[in-house]
């Protein structure tokens, strides 16, 4: 029988032969826009008063991207371009039939922009499949970003360049200056970029282009045109360095114990660091940062999360989010299986120092190396009766100063995170490459009579839990990115730690266990009307990423479906139209061939000529067993079906006061003894922009989920406690915006966030050493004193003061608080409320730092 791996691999083969001779640019391929050299200085002022602007050649061939793609533009836009031996100068005058409309909204840089702008798109290696994102809006807001793979776009990148926005009569100019040392080009007598340049103008939600690159197709970067004329440009090794100063006064409880919030304790401290980038080449380029700060970082989104799988949080530091498309899975972050996922780098142990290294070491092969070391002081015991207050310095933090007793008494892990990745283009518009994580501790070996050591008595190499991982990938596709072949193989390693430890299904793993699993997407991924799409996913029981990437679950094999229709420039009246089914279904790969539930969902939605977005989505999940809910036990335990409706609105985001939201409602069927239950999610949002400078946000999610059965408590090996299990949750989030200028912003952030859980009845439920399944109908009420219910209040607040003093160097103001509700005590059971009861009498933490980063660039 052939296995799954195979099959992937004669899969990949078949389609090998039709994107391999289609590997073509796309219909940018003959189109050459040419730039000049400048004859004297350029002041990027949004004024083209040089002479060297009016002697530039102008391109005006822009064709509509959307609504009506490949149609003429409504509005005429000019473009003129010089260079020098530092920069590239990009002129975009957008001439405007009514520009008293024109959108001039404000917001910090790389926000989220609805207004008037300009985009320059540069793929400067030339490789079809990597490209800059630079914009500017009529207001003067800059943002950068990255495409990757071709289709996959990050805001995260960013660099040091200049724009300006000025008025004229008939409309606004974009003017863009960008440093030849931020960009990795080769060197060569006369350069040819993928290029184009895109016009949004956003009261008409129009978006033109210099290049015809439509939203249907999978592919954006191999359809750029062409920028040349460049010549004798010389790669520039260009160094930024970027030294800060930050310090930090936080107010906190001197006792840990939730119930004894007062009386409180000041802890001053201080940081220096440093930020560094360096070109190496002309196409490879260091990145490091030594003792980072990231106290400018807004704080996660609180969330209820009741199930046994872990929750996905973005990455929100910037030496992780900039640079790290290379480190991305194939398909992007919703594959299953994560090799690298920064976020398990430096949230509970500081993060002493980190380099990457990233680039071209040859024509078509992209290179990524990644490495921190994490490591700092900590202490197994605190006197909280009196507590040490000396200012301490420790070799583990040496650039951190701050009180003793301010130390974590959670362990800190000394870990050394290594990440590895190469990319190789086939063809035109397809890749192959490998990666390979490493998460070492850096303890020594836990040894078995530790082990046996209750946990908070453990010395530190028992604590200790690291991994190994590698994978092969490949993301093949004909050259409009219309079909394509994409996936995963991937293997991992226990490395450390205790000898053994037991995940949520059962599965044993021991030190030095390995795993095997992978994924694979095939179909029509691009084009109008039909499109189709067959996935496999599969990971053995003992495969484990988590070590240093994010995987969801293991032991699973999952096949899936989707059939989609899209029309996504629009079908008569409509703008634009979605409709797609999706189904799966999975089954463990332990050798029991548990079936682990089917699913199916269709959604539609359509974009009125309003530009207002409807959807309507309906779904079920139908049967199978849980083999993760018993305490790691791997008993399965039946899974209660359920079907949902969900609508959804969003209204034109261009608008002063644009809504949106959704809601869904479901219902869960009887399991066994435990009765029917609705359920339900109200999400709704609304932002208001009544002044160009001012934006207000707010959010409102009100959830609620009744389980059919949770685990409790086992009574024995064979017998488990199990109860229904009604939980609801309020989140109400509010986002406020001032832009001063654009280099000067103020931005708070709240969020005030309530939950509360209620059990019972209880029921016993019966398997045996054959790990026999627990069917709902074979539960037995019992009687149990209930002490399982909760109720949880929690507020965050962080408000912001962001000032770009100079090209590149920053000042940062910062107030943030973190509350939560003061705990229930005694025999009183917890209030089965949303309102915030307890938020006020509970612990807080309050902090106020300031930061200065200055920025030095040869």
């Amino acid at each position: 029988m052939m296995r799954a791996n195979d099959r992937w691999v004669l899969l990949a083969g078949l389609f090998w032969g039709a994107i391999a001779w289609a590997a073509a640019e796309g219909p940018g391929r003959n189109q050459f826009i040419r730039a000049v050299r400048s004859s004297g200085p350029v002041v990027v002022d949004g004024r083209l008063d040089e002479d060297a602007w009016a002697r530039a050649p102008v391109f005006d061939g822009f064709v509509q991207r959307f609504p009506d793609a490949g149609k003429a533009p409504s509005e005429r836009t000019e473009l003129r371009i010089l260079h020098d031996d530092r920069n590239v100068y990009i002129a975009v005058t957008c001439h405007d039939s009514e520009p008293a409309l024109i959108n001039r909204s404000l917001g910090r840089r790389d926000s989220e922009l609805y207004a008037d702008r300009v985009l320059v798109l540069l793929d400067t290696t030339h490789d079809h499949r990597t490209a800059y994102v630079f914009s500017v809006s009529a207001g003067g807001v800059q943002a950068d970003g990255l495409h990757y793979d071709d289709r996959l776009y990050s805001a995260d990148w960013d660099g040091v360049w200049d724009a300006a926005a000025g008025s004229i009569e008939s409309g606004w100019v974009a003017e863009f200056s960008l440093p030849l040392s931020m960009l990795r080009f080769p060197a060569a007598p006369v350069q040819t970029w993928g290029f184009s340049v895109r016009r949004e103008i956003a009261r008409k939600n129009e978006e033109l282009e210099s290049v015809l690159n439509p939203r249907t197709s999978n592919a954006v970067v191999s359809r750029l045109g062409h920028l040349t004329g460049l010549e004798d440009l010389k790669p520039r090794r260009a160094v930024e360095l970027v030294p800060y100063l930050a310090v930090r006064t936080v107010a906190r409880p001197q006792f840990s114990d939730a119930a004894r919030p007062w009386p409180r304790l000041v802890d001053p401290s201080l940081d220096v660091g440093l930020d560094l980038k360096a070109a190496l080449t002309s196409d490879l380029a260091l990145t490091g940062t030594l003792n980072p700060d990231f106290g400018q970082v807004e704080a996660d989104q609180l969330l209820l999360n009741l199930s046994t799988f872990e929750l996905f949080f973005p990455e929100k530091r910037s030496f992780f989010t900039q640079g790290m498309e290379l480190f991305q899975p194939v398909g992007g972050q919703t594959m299953p299986q994560t090799l690298f996922y920064s976020r398990r780098i430096g949230l509970r142990t500081p993060i002493l120092g980190a380099a990457k290294l990233t680039g071209t070491v040859m024509p078509g092969v992209q290179v990524g190396l990644l490495d921190a070391l994490v490591t700092g002081p900590w202490l197994r015991e605190v006197d909280e009766e009196r507590p040490d207050r000396r200012l301490g310095l420790y070799l583990t933090r040496p650039l951190h100063l701050g009180p003793n007793d301010a130390l974590s008494t959670e362990p800190a892990v000394p870990m050394n995170y290594l990440a590895a990745v190469v990319r190789a283009q086939v063809g035109t518009n397809s890749r192959v490459g490998g990666m390979v994580t490493l998460a070492t501790p850096l303890t020594g070996t836990c040894r078995p009579e530790d082990a046996a050591l209750d946990e908070a008595l453990r010395p530190l190499p028992c604590l200790a839990r690291g991994g190994n991982a590698a994978a092969v990938d490949f993301d093949l596709k004909t050259a409009d990115g219309e079909y394509g072949v994409l996936g995963q193989l991937t293997g991992s390693q226990e490395v450390g730690g205790l000898p053994e430890r037991t995940l949520r299904d059962g599965t044993v793993l021991r030190r030095e266990s390995t795993g095997l699993g992978g994924y694979v997407r095939l179909g029509r991924f691009g084009g109008e009307g039909f499109r189709w799409e067959l996935g496999d996913d599969f990971s053995s029981p003992t495969l484990d990423l988590n070590a240093s990437g994010f995987q969801r679950t293991q032991n699973e094999h999952a096949p899936r479906l989707a059939l989609r229709y899209q029309r996504p420039n629009g079908m008569g009246p409509l703008k634009a139209l979605f409709a797609n089914l999706n189904a799966g279904t999975g089954w463990t790969t332990d050798g029991r061939g548990i079936n682990r539930g089917h699913w199916f969902n269709l959604d539609t939605s359509v974009q009125l000529p309003s530009f207002d977005l409807i959807g309507m989505e309906l779904g079920a999940d139908i049967g199978g067993w849980d083999v993760r809910e018993l305490g790691g036990t791997g008993v399965p335990l039946e899974q209660s079906s359920s079907g949902f409706l969900a609508l959804s609105l969003e209204s034109n985001a261009n608008r002063e006061v644009s809504v949106g939201g959704v809601v869904l409602v479901s219902r869960r069927l009887r399991a066994g003894p435990v009765a029917p239950a609705w359920e339900g999610l109200v999400d709704v949002y609304g932002t208001v922009r009544l002044h160009p400078a001012l934006e207000t946000r707010l959010e409102l999610v009100l959830d609620r989920t009744a389980y059919a059965a949770r685990f409790i408590a086992h009574l024995d090996d064979d017998h488990f406690i199990l109860s229904p299990l009604l939980s609801e949750s309020l989140s109400l989030t509010l986002r406020q915006q001032w832009v001063v200028t654009p280099k000067l912003t103020l931005q708070a952030y709240a969020q005030l966030f309530t939950a509360y859980g209620a059990y019972g009845p209880y029921y016993a439920g019966v398997s045996d050493a054959s790990r026999r399944a627990i069917h709902f109908a074979s539960l037995v009420p019992v009687e149990r004193e209930n002490t399982n219910d909760f109720h949880d209040v929690g507020l965050n607040l962080n408000l912001m003061l962001r000032w770009e003093y100079r090209l590149g160097s920053t000042l940062y103001m910062v107030y943030s608080r973190g509350q939560q509700r003061f705990p229930v005590t005694g025999s009183a059971r917890p209030p089965h409320t949303l309102l915030p009861r307890g938020l006020w009498a509970g612990a807080a933490q309050d902090s106020l730092m300031v930061k200065w980063a200055w920025y030095w660039g040869v």
